[in-house]
């Protein structure tokens, strides 16, 4: 079997963007990503067994049932239980505490060096999750000073403040009303959220009373669409960090004007302290959204939902190859029917005292000329199936195959376009 080495420029590097796009749905404190609902599983109620409207972000415990045995363990077992790697029914990292002192990066370094003995067996999970969630910040928690907790995006803000005033949000008004912040994990949108694509809408009864986008694709979000708080269209409801996943709504103008006093919104903040009731704004879009905001709480004001879309960019490395079958190459197959068929006899080899030698066996002839009796002069032609990829050890790591075998003959070039996504 020949081998073939790629040259400089049969291998190319490159990436790819893409823009997958997201859409949160939140309401009565429960979040759907995507449209999607529980997904009922044999051993769990959600079959990744992740709350719903949250990813999983290993995905390696796929509906499996906990061990009933608190005892088991993987392995022989020892008389010191914590030297056990229990069997729990999931899957799960462990490491032993020994002299290369490895542990998990979410443990400190007390916690290793007092906690545990050498020998223990050190355990994580990877039953973890990710999701939208919202703070709601009043006036008095000083969100954008020193100590607050927008001091550390501030460097961002003022970063992002190229693209517009927009993004000096004031400290006064910050003060005076506070602000509503959305945190995006970055496993929804990549590298970073696709400006133009965000679109907020603040629903009541079912209707929309408010949306919000980033039509100018500044960071800015305008308010349009206001059925009920229409005479705010055009107002700068709040601003989108695109890197970091931010979403930082100060609007506090009224959505529901025609909805009665009833469904004013019992808002919490982000420590879970009650905030009084007040109009619907875009200070309390989300509410809900893992926020200490309880389920059952709609009951109360007027069946208050949101949606929150936009789109991601995700870069995806790709690499080119260039496989080559140059002229008067490749055209030899060991696939016996490469040889005319009857021949079967010729196949033993010739053997003496001093003598080994196989027999000459005949090349089937596939060439036609252009006469229906004599048969062309015989060309040897190859059909390609599949181009196998090697590493520099020989070790075969890849085979590429082909929709349709690709016809060789001997005075001809051909050039195999391979694309892997890494």
């Amino acid at each position: 079997m020949p081998l073939h080495k790629f040259g400089k420029s049969d291998i190319l590097h490159n990436q790819i963007k893409t823009y997958p796009s997201s859409t949160f749905f939140i309401y009565d404190s429960s979040i759907y990503y995507n449209n999607n609902a529980v997904e009922a599983g044999k051993n769990v109620t959600n079959v990744n067994d992740v709350p719903v409207g949250h990813v999983s972000l290993f995905e390696l415990n796929v509906d499996r049932a906990a061990n009933a045995d608190a005892t088991a363990v993987i392995g022989p077992a020892d008389s010191d239980a914590d030297k056990n790697v229990k069997d729990t029914g999931y899957i799960y990292p462990f490491v032993v505490k020994g002299v290369q002192q490895v542990g998990f990066r979410d443990m400190t370094r007390d916690t290793f060096a007092n906690t545990y003995e050498p020998g223990d067996i050190l355990t994580g999970s990877y039953k973890m999750s990710s999701s939208i969630s919202r703070q709601r910040y009043i006036g008095s928690q000083n969100f954008l000073t020193t100590k607050g907790d927008g001091a550390a995006i501030k460097n961002s803000l003022s970063f992002a403040a190229r693209l517009g005033e927009h993004y000096n949000i004031s400290t006064t008004v910050v003060g005076n009303t506070g602000v509503n912040v959305i945190q995006i994990p970055s496993v929804f949108y990549g590298s970073e959220i696709k400006k133009g694509t965000v679109n907020l809408k603040y629903y009541m009864t079912g209707n929309v009373v408010g949306c919000l986008k980033d039509s100018r694709q500044n960071g800015a979000l305008i308010q349009s669409e206001g059925t009920e708080g229409a005479g705010n269209d055009g107002e700068i409801g709040g601003i989108v960090l695109y890197k970091e996943g931010f979403i930082i709504l100060t609007g506090s103008w009224n959505l529901a004007t025609n909805f009665t006093n009833a469904t004013k919104i019992g808002d919490k903040d982000h420590t879970g302290t009650a905030i009084a009731a007040a109009n619907s704004s875009w200070l309390n879009f989300g509410f809900g959204a893992n926020d200490k905001v309880t389920a059952g709480a709609n009951t109360t004001n007027g069946s208050a939902s949101f949606s929150i879309d936009f789109a991601g960019t995700h870069k995806i490395p790709t690499m080119t190859m260039m496989a080559h079958a140059n002229k008067g190459e490749l055209n030899f197959s060991n696939n016996p029917t490469y040889f005319k068929s009857g021949q079967t006899n010729l196949q033993t080899p010739i053997t003496g005292s001093g003598l080994f030698r196989e027999q000459e066996l005949e090349i089937k002839n596939i060439h036609s000329a252009s006469y229906a009796d004599p048969s062309g002069s015989l060309k040897k032609t190859t059909y390609i199936t599949k181009v196998g990829i090697y590493d520099e050890k020989k070790k075969l790591v890849g085979i590429a195959s082909l929709a349709k075998p690709v016809k060789k003959t001997e005075e001809r070039d051909l050039t195999f376009k391979l694309k892997l996504d890494i």
